[in-house]
């Protein structure tokens, strides 16, 4: 029961994240559009320069459409209330692409990108009720996001979400065609777009490569060794953690076949301590039919009993594993025991009892059962060689897991003694979003952070504080390329490049 209760859970986390078709319209025709770097090959899904997107989007024509978005977090104010929320910059392509219309009101148009244009919201429907409290006038409502006052257009449909699962804003990305962004802005962006019907992802491929090279010819100190990178949506979400989830898919696998292996074990030990009765009604008359159909209302009941324990069980475990798993593991799936889990469930336990209940009476002739009641318990204990079988199975499945986790215990610890080149003991970290309501100017939020961080160091305990944009080891950082001072500077396409990632 423990068994298949682990089993389910983890085959309901890979069922989320590697087979349930995403909440799109057509979801296998969108792709994410990255830059890649030809020398760098780690750096082949890297963020989009705001230029290169501009020109992909003119010059190509194996999409039907494409879209740009960037992930960020603002604050919220309305009345006297402000609140952190997850927001995305998107351009008015993105949820039309998706095939997505807002709940209320509309959705984010060209004319809102335009420069100039008042800054409109979308807002998610979790957000709707619970900080507006499903008001049906929250469109046209005026609040602040961040720094700028913003007026509500529209609310998402119930667990709508894109990538990040958190996100309650959606803002207008407001890219001007006319500006040179290679010479004001470096990569950042995030690229979606919608494949043709009929085109293939390596078609796609081969004709943005082309792109990409045309670019590099025509601006080769922005663009050097830069190429392009078309990448399926489904497999963008989960390429980090597929191999985990294969590698735990199959030593679930093999934990569900030994816990098979040990009920139809049991039952075949049952049967065989019941071989004496089975023979002495059989010689007092009864059919052969009626005592198979009892051993296999036995067994299915036995089998279904464990199976819905299982999937209590599950239920509990799913909860377990989503409490201790990463965050980025379960970000972009809803995960939970759902009907075709339920059904594969109840179908292996109603198997494994039809199987190993019934069997071993069909195995048994009617001689030998007589035989059986003529020793008497003198008789073997029968069903050696079927049993014999299951042991085997059953000791060498054991021995397959046992080494595959000692030695993903010996990966763990290995991975525990790398020296992540600081000492994070003692030490705590929190952000902060300030709300533009309180500091508006860029000198009151300097001064707001400076007496944060002088009262910070003062309280009891704290041997030193201080500030940065982005932690180590967090998916972001900043910048588009490193000098070193007093050095010339690089050729282009061998600078020491800092690159942003989702």
């Amino acid at each position: 029961m423990l068994g298949l209760g682990t089993g389910l859970a983890i085959f309901t986390v890979a069922d989320n994240l590697l087979l349930r078709p995403l909440p799109y319209r057509d979801p296998a025709q969108l792709a994410l559009v990255w830059e890649a770097h030809k020398v760098r090959t780690t750096a082949n899904r890297n963020v989009v320069s705001p230029a290169n997107y501009l020109d992909w989007k003119r010059q190509n024509d194996v999409f039907e459409s494409m879209a740009v978005f960037s992930n960020a977090r603002s604050v919220l104010t309305d009345g006297g209330r402000s609140e952190e929320f997850g927001k995305q910059y998107v351009s008015a392509e993105l949820i039309p692409m998706l095939g997505v219309q807002p709940l209320r009101g509309r959705p984010i148009t060209a004319d809102d990108e335009k420069p100039g244009a008042p800054n409109v919201e979308l807002i998610s429907y979790r957000l709707w009720q619970t900080w507006f409290g499903g008001d049906e006038n929250v469109v046209g409502r005026k609040v602040q996001i961040g720094f700028a006052p913003a007026t509500v257009i529209g609310v998402m449909p119930p667990g709508f979400h894109f990538i990040e699962r958190d996100t309650d804003l959606w803002e207008p990305m407001g890219l001007d065609p006319a500006r040179d962004y290679r010479k004001t802005a470096g990569r950042y962006l995030m690229s979606v777009a919608r494949l043709k019907p009929g085109i293939t992802r390596d078609q796609a491929q081969t004709r943005m490569a082309t792109i990409a090279q045309r670019l590099e010819a025509e601006y080769p100190v922005f663009d050097k060794n830069w190429t392009v990178n078309v990448e399926p949506l489904r497999e963008s979400l989960v390429h980090e953690v597929k191999p985990s989830l294969v590698i735990l898919l199959g030593a679930v696998g093999l934990l569900l076949a030994v816990a098979c292996a040990n009920v139809a074990n049991l039952l075949t030990a049952r049967y065989t301590s019941r071989a004496r009765e089975i023979a002495l009604r059989l010689s007092l008359g009864a059919a052969r039919a009626r005592i198979m159909r009892q051993l296999l209302t036995e067994s299915i009941l036995l089998g279904l009993t464990g199976g819905v324990l299982g999937v209590i069980a599950a239920r509990w475990a799913v909860r377990g594993l989503l409490a201790m798993a990463p965050r980025d593991l379960a970000r972009n799936a809803s995960i939970a025991v759902d009907l075709r889990i339920l059904g594969v469930a109840m179908l292996l336990a109603l198997l494994t009892g039809v199987l190993f209940g019934l069997a071993p009476a069909l195995v048994s002739s009617r001689g030998q059962l007589f035989e059986r009641l003529r020793l008497g318990d003198r008789s073997s204990t029968g069903g050696g060689r079927l049993r014999s079988w299951l042991v085997g199975a059953e000791v060498a499945l054991s021995l397959i897991l046992l080494v595959g986790g000692g030695l993903l215990f010996r990966s763990f610890v290995g991975l525990q003694a790398v020296d992540p080149g600081l000492d994070p003991s003692n030490v705590l970290t929190f952000r902060v979003q300030i709300s533009g309501a309180r500091c508006p100017q860029p000198e009151s939020r300097t001064r707001f952070y400076a007496r944060a961080l002088e009262q910070i160091g003062q309280l009891p305990g704290v041997r030193s504080a201080s500030a940065v944009s982005f932690l180590p080891f967090t998916p972001l950082v900043a910048g588009t390329s490193v000098e070193i001072a007093g050095r010339p500077p690089s050729k282009p396409g061998s600078n020491l490049w800092r690159t942003s990632a989702p």
